[in-house]
Order: structure tokens, then sequence, then C-alpha cells
């Protein structure tokens, strides 16, 4: 075998495909590609070029050579994690600066590309003190000492505003600039503030509440003497009252289990957590409130996931030209949940409590 003072990652594997053979006879190429992580036909080219001339090099080839060896590469992936490297640009310069070899922005992706590596933004997490951590914990650890089909009897409610037009970012194409698509928005996009709860057997209808496009409260800020801006004590009881309830023991009746000790789960909104509405979801829900849900938690909570299915869904259809339109297409999504994906949520709810007491209260993702 021909020892070289710095191979590449292509000819590592194809010594480890010719060591293995000396050494196990019997191996059929796949057993070695399969030992090694390559496809057969990687292992048996190169079985037999290496029986053939005792080598294991490329051929040499008629293409510009490659700028940059083993140990540039490495020193490449070594920058590329300093702070001071924010772009292939930077990287290409510290690059220069040390070995001396100059190297554009585009060669520097390409061989990051090759490796593996995506220039991505941090990921945004919500920053938690300690006493929310402790929360998450003690709140864990009590949906943990709950009998094994707890979660499965629990209807989880939450809001979310769904607008109009997609305000994020648009999604890249391969274009030229004279083809680049134009997306137009406006500056502020109407939205629907809307209600739903969700269980294992299926979900409520949507309630539409104070926040959607021109849809005032009829309650009155007693400071202001104006109508509430947001939603208000008052207006989620009338949810509580008109939606939430009768529809949770509709949806525990047809599912034929739980329906006279089901349990509500919300969040900790101010409206939802007054002693009028908590001392009415005790009083008219059969199995009470489920837990106190921790703080500044959204990760805990599956509907957060189906939240971002159903929008990710809605933007995939036709764009809504008013907000009776968006009403009705949100309606839509709403009844196009598959029911594996509501089993999927709840039954993964244990390995989320116990991934948060395994990260002690730390932020768990979605």
């Amino acid at each position: 075998m021909v020892k070289q003072q710095h191979i590449t990652h292509a000819q590592e594997l194809r010594l480890q495909a010719v060591h293995c053979k000396q050494h196990n006879q019997s191996w059929s190429a796949s057993k070695i590609g399969k030992h090694i992580g390559c496809n057969r036909m990687f292992v048996s080219r190169w079985l037999t070029r290496h029986q053939q001339t005792g080598d294991i090099n490329d051929k040499p080839r008629s293409g510009r050579p490659q700028i940059a060896d083993a140990a540039a590469e490495n020193y490449i992936l070594m920058a590329a994690q300093l702070p001071e490297c924010t772009s292939a640009a930077d990287i290409a310069a510290k690059t220069q600066q040390a070995l001396g070899l100059k190297l554009s922005g585009s060669t520097v992706t390409r061989l990051l590309k090759r490796k593996g590596l995506q220039h991505l933004t941090a990921k945004v997490v919500p920053m938690l003190t300690v006493k929310q951590k402790l929360a998450r914990v003690k709140f864990a650890k009590a949906a943990l000492r709950r009998e094994r089909c707890s979660w499965r009897r629990v209807m989880i409610t939450d809001s979310k505003y769904f607008r109009l037009h997609a305000m994020g970012k648009p999604a890249g194409r391969w274009c030229t600039p004279a083809t680049r698509e134009v997306v137009a928005r406006p500056k502020h996009s109407v939205a629907a503030h809307v209600y739903m709860g969700v269980a294992f057997h299926g979900a409520t209808s949507l309630k539409f509440v104070t926040g959607t496009h021109k849809q005032v409260s009829k309650y009155t800020d007693p400071k202001s003497k104006r109508p509430y801006r947001g939603l208000a004590q008052q207006e989620y009881t009338d949810v509580l009252h008109d939606h939430f309830i009768p529809e949770g023991n509709k949806l525990f009746k047809n599912a034929g289990r739980w329906a006279d000790k089901w349990q509500m789960q919300q969040d900790n909104a101010p409206a939802h957590k007054t002693p009028t509405n908590m001392a009415y979801i005790a009083a008219n829900v059969p199995g009470g409130h489920f837990l106190a849900w921790p703080p500044n938690s959204p990760d805990l909570s599956p509907i957060e996931n189906l939240w971002s299915w159903m929008d990710i869904k809605l933007h995939k259809l036709d764009t809504c030209k008013n907000i009776e339109e968006l009403k009705e297409r949100l309606e839509q999504v709403r009844q196009s949940i598959p029911p594996t994906l509501l089993h999927n949520m709840f039954d993964g709810m244990k390995a989320r409590m116990e991934r948060v007491i395994e990260l002690n209260g730390d932020y768990i993702g979605k």
C-alpha cells in the first residue's frame, strides 16, 4: 500500500477497503462497503485497481489541479469555527494569512459544502432564568407521575395569529437576474386571531377572537372606556363556555373514552389564568385543569408544531384575497389535519418531559 504524508477522505476510504480485504479474504465488496460506509461499486472498483496496479491514487486528470491540499482543508475547517470568520471571504483571507495560499470565497464555499457544512444563522431560543428552568423540571416530573395514558385524555388549547400575506423571507430559487421573482407585500398584513383545542382524538373547530381584522371586542376597558384591543377575560370566558368545553365534551364522547374525566391544558396568558376563568374550568371541565404550564415554555407544547404545520399548508394554497377567504382556508387546513399527526404529538409528550428533565430545564427544541 502507498503511504502518503497527507491523504484525502476518499483515499482514506480506499485504504480502509484494501485493508479490510487483506485481513478478511472471505468478505464480499458489499460487506466491506457496509463496514466502512461506502457502496459496493466504490469498493469493487478500488480493490480491482489496487490488485492490478498496487495503487489507490487518482489517475492524472486534464482539469485544473486542486488548489487546497489536505493540510489546507483542515485549516479551512478549523477557521470556519472561529467567531471572526463569518463568511467564506473571511475564511479565505485567514487561510492566505496563515498558509500563504490564495483562495477565492467560491472555492472555500465548495470545500465546506463538500464536507457537509452549511452557512446557517444562529437559532434563537427563549432565554430561561434559573427559576423558569426549575419550574419546567417540576412540571415535567409532575406530568410523568400521572398515569400512563394521562396525555391522551388532555385537550391542549392555544391561540395564534395567521396573516393574510406570508411575512417571512421568500424561498430562494435558481434563476437569472432577469427572471428573478418579485413578491409584493404590504407593510402590515391583516391577521386572523384564532383559538383551537387539540387532543389525541381530534381537534376542535376554529374560534376567531378579538385581534382578527375588523373584529371589535364587545367588552369595554373600564379605564379607557373603549373596547379591549386584545382578548379580555370576559371574552375568554365566552370561548370556554361556547367553544372549548362543549366541543371538548363532544370530542371525547365520540372517542368513547374519558368523556367523564378529560382535562384541559392552557398556557399562562393573562386572560386564561384569572381566578374567574380557572374556577370556571374547574367547575365545568370533567377533569379540571391538567397542570399549571411553566412560563416561557412553548417548546414543551406540541400544539406549536401543529400551528407551524398549518401555516406551511396555508401558504402552499392560493393567496387569500381578504380576511373571509383566510378564515375559510384555515378551516379547510384544520379539517385536513391527519390523525397520525395528533397521535404522534400526544404520544411524544412523555419523551418531551424526559428530555427537559435530562437537560435540567433547558430549552429542548420543537
